[in-house]
């Protein structure tokens, strides 16, 4: 898991100050960060967008880039381009801060330059700390999250609800059970199998997440989830299942 942060400045000294403070950042705390591009150009960042297509970037940006756009522009491409973006501005520019919440660019923070050297760093430190905190709280919602479609809503469920997916009666549909109710919608066992490997598949048509597995009666083969919530496994799971459990 990599932090990618992307640089745009167009004071060469400031842009190396930066990067020194980042660099020494990641010299004595982690490796995970990497500066992919420090520049003084926005079309540069542009670029990079179009060619790399980031996701979840860390984004320095000055307000004022003398160039052809500044940097609460640069900011609204990079919004676009990369939805999860953390984007700070560092900037001596701070009567333009109420400018970036008109233009919904969702600034994560505001760096002044204008301040001592161990304030400055220590901003910098401190926002890079909260961008890595947010991008992992994404990262580890995402991958709790299970998503499907019934007609044109889409819904979002942590997997630790889940209790159970089998076939329907209906041809190309599942039924999910969860803690809070059930849903039905078009799917494949399959692929739902591939997509979310934490579900254990117990016979041909039904995946059950082990988590929420009350208890196991391996004579009759079968899981209950609750008093009157109850699947039969395969004969042949037996071994599996007690592999899982024993982990």
């Amino acid at each position: 898991m990599t932090y990618r942060i992307i640089l745009c400045e167009d004071q060469i000294t400031q842009l190396n100050q930066l990067e020194t403070i980042i660099q020494n950042y990641i010299l004595f705390h982690t490796e995970l960060f990497n500066v992919e591009i420090k520049t003084q150009s926005p079309m540069e960042v542009i670029e990079y967008l179009k060619k790399f297509n980031p996701k979840q970037g860390i984004y320095f940006l000055d307000i004022d880039l003398e160039s052809s756009i500044d940097g609460i522009e640069l900011a609204e491409q990079i919004r676009a381009n990369d939805v999860q973006a953390k984007i700070i501005f560092v900037t001596t520019h701070d009567e333009m801060i109420p400018l970036t919440l008109q233009r919904r660019v969702e600034a994560l923070g505001f760096v002044t330059k204008d301040q001592s050297l161990d304030d400055y760093r220590t901003e910098i430190v401190e926002l890079l700390t909260l961008a890595q905190q947010r991008i992992d709280a994404f990262r580890e919602s995402q991958e709790r999250a299970f998503t499907f479609s019934i007609g044109s809503q889409v819904f979002s469920i942590d997997k630790r609800e889940i209790l159970f997916i089998e076939s329907s009666n209906l041809p190309h549909r599942v039924i999910l059970n969860t803690q809070n109710g059930h849903y039905e919608f078009y799917g494949n066992l399959n692929d739902l199998s591939e997509k979310y490997p934490y579900l254990f598949r117990i016979n041909r048509n039904c995946l059950v997440n082990l988590k929420n597995i009350i208890e196991i009666d391996f004579k009759s083969r079968e899981i209950r989830f609750g008093s009157d919530l109850s699947r039969k496994f395969a004969r042949g799971k037996s071994n599996q299942l007690k592999r899982a459990f024993s982990q």
